[in-house]
């Protein structure tokens, strides 16, 4: 402790030595002055204490120089200084963390200290609480360098906001808590003979008195230095790997792009006939269709337009005759031929919708399926189905769907309304439908 008390004496003497016996020790060290607009900055936060390296430092001298200061106080005061500490700070700047982190300490080393008489030295928690920041107390005063300790505070503040009250309340400090007194108490061992005390003292006074003269930069700050030059080093190799990573991603991507060129000419090769056939096909079952109404219109109609029709069905009778004369005639297969033809003349309109209703089926269940879809709307793309009603724009839904014929006069009917009036189910005449129900309409073809 002597050792303690020779430093506080020498940073009590270089305090009063003036500007000019500072500037033969500072060595190009720059000081720092305590202002009130950071001691008195509202909640220790807002413009007095602007963002940048030096805020949780001053934040920390803010919340410890607070009016009737709690222990709450003097325990965020002493973390803030240690995670300023921990973060870097200016060798002026390091030793008044310190001495601050070192006096909250202190404070609340007494704190627990007087709770701890107060329960008649019953209490081990608030004896082990004691220890605990008598020691954090002592470590942070005994490394204060005294040659770099160039703080003030500025002229004009109240007196106990001051370097005389700090180094004041160190004087108390060491002859409180820090008392050699309680070394035994906290388990240290404080049995030392004299001779060991006063070489301990010469040796720490010679070790402060050589680093002061010769002004050996900060630890902490050639560590964090060590630290920068190692992040450095990693964002370098990082952005070498990102690098990498962004060449092997073009290559990729280059990659792609080719392959799927080649996907999509040989998908248009296979499609491209399909869609041929399938347009081919249409065609042709049009023209069949057209070709049967005319036929099946004009089949009972003689060259002076008189409808044989009511006629044939009056001699029905005749007719069962003739059948039994050709039969012993022996003309029963023909006439059985014959009998069919008139039956499916006569069933023309059942035949017509069971033929509608397969294209109907072909077209809803096969091509225009949520499966095949996106072929078809890309075939339709090509201008030449422009006007096709039965394509397929690019919402998914039928582009024109009105199908329109010319036979004595213009007649159109919507490909939903010919294909449900065929007997197609309404849920079988929708565009994008599910597989399932794809395959449920395709099963009544079989």
């Amino acid at each position: 402790m002597r050792a303690v008390g020779v430093i506080a004496a020498l940073g009590l003497a270089l305090s009063a030595t003036g500007a000019a016996a500072r500037d033969l020790f500072v060595d190009n060290l720059a000081g720092y002055t305590i202002e009130s607009r950071v001691l008195d900055a509202p909640n220790c936060e807002g413009p007095a204490i602007p963002d940048g390296t030096l805020k949780t430092f001053e934040q920390g001298l803010c919340v410890f120089h607070r009016p009737a200061r709690s222990p709450a106080d003097s325990q965020r005061a002493a973390n803030l200084m240690r995670e300023a500490q921990t973060r870097g700070l200016p060798p002026v700047h390091q030793q008044l963390a310190g001495l601050i982190s070192g006096l909250a300490n202190c404070a609340e080393a007494t704190r627990h200290l007087d709770a701890y008489r107060a329960s008649g030295n019953q209490s081990r928690m608030e004896q082990t609480l004691f220890c605990r920041d008598r020691r954090h107390s002592q470590a942070d005063l005994n490394a204060i360098e005294w040659n770099h300790a160039l703080f003030e505070y500025a002229d004009g503040l109240a007196s106990n906001r001051t370097l005389d009250q700090r180094l004041a309340e160190m004087s108390v400090c060491q002859a409180g808590p820090l008392s050699a007194d309680f070394d035994a108490q906290c388990g240290l061992i404080s049995n030392l003979s004299d001779t060991e005390i006063d070489a301990f003292a010469d040796g720490a006074a010679g070790k402060v008195i050589e680093s002061y003269f010769a002004s050996v930069e900060s630890p902490i700050t050639a560590m964090f230095s060590r630290k920068l030059k190692r992040a450095e080093g990693l964002v370098q190799s990082s952005r070498a790997g990102i690098d990498d990573i962004k060449a092997g991603a073009d290559t990729v991507n280059k990659e792609y792009a080719a392959l799927n060129q080649v996907y999509e000419a040989a998908r248009d090769t296979k499609m491209g006939p399909i869609y041929n056939a399938y347009r081919e096909a249409i065609l042709r079952a049009t023209s069949i269709l057209d070709e049967f109404d005319r036929w099946k219109g004009g089949l009972f109609i003689t060259s002076e337009n008189i409808n044989l029709m009511p006629k044939i069905t009056e001699r029905s009778g005749e007719i069962a005759g003739e059948k039994t004369r050709v039969d012993g005639l022996a003309f029963e297969a023909k006439a059985s031929a014959l009998v069919g033809d008139i039956k499916r003349i006569i069933n023309a309109d059942a035949e017509n919708r069971a033929a509608v209703a397969a294209f109907c089926r072909i077209y809803f269940c096969e091509l225009t399926n949520r499966r095949a879809m996106a072929d078809v709307i890309r075939t339709c793309r090509r201008p030449a189905l422009a006007n096709n009603p039965l394509c397929v724009g690019q919402n998914g839904q039928i582009t024109n769907g009105t199908l329109t014929v010319d036979f004595q006069g213009p007649h159109s009917i919507t490909v939903k309304a010919l294909c449900q009036s065929a007997g197609l189910d309404p849920l079988m005449t929708e565009v994008n439908m599910d597989p399932a129900r794809a395959a449920s309409c395709l099963s009544e073809l079989r």
